[in-house]
Order: C-alpha cells, then structure tokens, then sequence
C-alpha cells in the first residue's frame, strides 16, 4: 500500500533512529556497554529490550508479554532479568530472573513461534506474565549493572471514570479476575476499589472506556452481565494566589 511504502522509504530504520534516540531511551550512562549497544543497534551485544503491553492470550488468564528488541537478541528458553518499573539499579525491589518459554512474532494476524529475535524487532513472549504488570526491561541473566529503558509516557491520562458492579452477585469473582486482567492488557486503564468498597474504572475518555467495559464483559468474565455507572470526570483544584 502506499502508506506501507511511505514507512519504508521515509521512517528511520532502528540502527539509524537508535543512535541518536538512545539519550531519549536509556536510563544508564550514556557511555556504559548497554547505551552503547543500543546507539549501535548491535546483535553481539547484551539484550535490551523493552515490554510495552501486556496482549491476552487464548489460554484462559495468561498474557504475552510484547515489546521491542533494542540490543542484543532474545530466544526460546533464555534466562532473563525482568527489571519492573519501580525497580532500583542495585536493589532487588520489583527484579526477577526468569526463563522465557516461548518467543512469537505477529504476521499480521498470524502467530509464528521462533528460535530468537534480533535487535530492531518487536517479539511476543510467553511465560513471563507473572512477574509484569504493565511494562518492563528485559536483560541477560547476569547483567548485574544494566539500567532500564525509561518508562513511555501518555499524553492522556485515565481521567472518566465509572463503577462497576455484577449483576448477579456470583459473579464477583469473575468481575474481580477480569478487572485485573483488563489493567493488564491496557496500559491507559487505572482499576481500583474505592473504600465504599465499588470497583472504579478510570480511562482517557467515554469512548475508551466504552471499549473497555466491552472488553471485561465479552472477553474477561465470559459475557457475565455487569451494571455500570454514568462516567465522571476527575477533578482537582489548586491554589495559584493567597
């Protein structure tokens, strides 16, 4: 298509774009081996990869974990240290080192499992939904000193709110599981229990949240009936003279 050939001919390629979004990128020294191997998009060098999303997958509450190789490359049955998006340089807060079960990459709508992943591509893996929330960086095992890709930011916030209730009182877990895994699966969903004990849901906008409810009720509690509130928006003052 001519939208496809305009990418092509016109965006950056990952080893042209890196060298100069790597300051953008990086949380480290900009001249410590990671920076390095991520200015110079270098397949030899340590993994560094970024997990933006967290994608449902067919298996009943289970994720791939999806994001971007920026260094290095990532294969089926490596060990990798998760570095979450609290975690500290130096402390073991929000770190994990865990075993990838399976790497995938999207063709379109088709799934294709393979070996590795160079750096450049974005890549789908199983076995580490456990241990992300949202989003995360992911290293070699034994890359002690890596720092973590800074976190991406949203020119929206979740601002409209509703809550959420079952309709029919046995159902709550089903709401419960499948708030949790809506949070998961969306990066701009803030799901939370007020202490009147309602379930909130708050998004970008009414049509977000139009989808959301769709997806919790059709996908994530298996088409059980929930009533909904009327959407609210947020608000906050400040003082700006005394």
């Amino acid at each position: 298509t001519a939208l496809l050939e305009m990418m092509i001919y016109h965006l950056p390629s990952p080893s042209t774009a890196q060298k100069y979004r790597v300051e953008n990128l990086y949380e480290g020294p900009l001249d410590d081996a990671y920076a390095n191997a991520i200015r110079n998009c270098d397949p030899e060098g340590p993994l560094m990869l970024y997990v933006s999303k967290m994608i449902p997958a067919s298996d009943k509450g289970r994720f791939f974990a999806f994001g971007r190789v920026f260094a290095g490359k990532v294969s089926t049955g490596m060990k990798v240290r998760i570095m979450g998006p609290n975690y500290v340089p130096g402390e073991k807060k929000d770190l994990y080192v865990k075993n990838i079960q399976r790497t995938v990459i999207w063709m379109g709508k088709r799934q294709e499992t393979v070996e590795d992943v160079p750096d450049g591509n974005t890549v789908a893996m199983v076995g580490l939904d456990q241990f992300i929330t949202k989003n995360a960086t992911l290293t070699n095992e034994k890359e002690v000193d890596a720092h973590p890709i800074r976190a991406m930011k949203f020119s929206v916030s979740p601002v409209v709110r509703v809550a959420v209730q079952c309709k029919v009182a046995s159902d709550l877990p089903k709401l419960v599981e499948g708030l949790k895994r809506l949070a998961k699966s969306d990066p701009m969903v803030v799901c939370s229990i007020e202490e009147s004990g309602e379930h909130i849901i708050a998004g970008a906008g009414e049509l977000h949240l139009e989808i959301c409810l769709k997806d919790l009720q059709d996908d994530f509690m298996g088409g059980a009936e929930i009533i909904k509130s009327d959407p609210v928006g947020s608000f906050r003052e400040t003082v700006s003279r005394i």
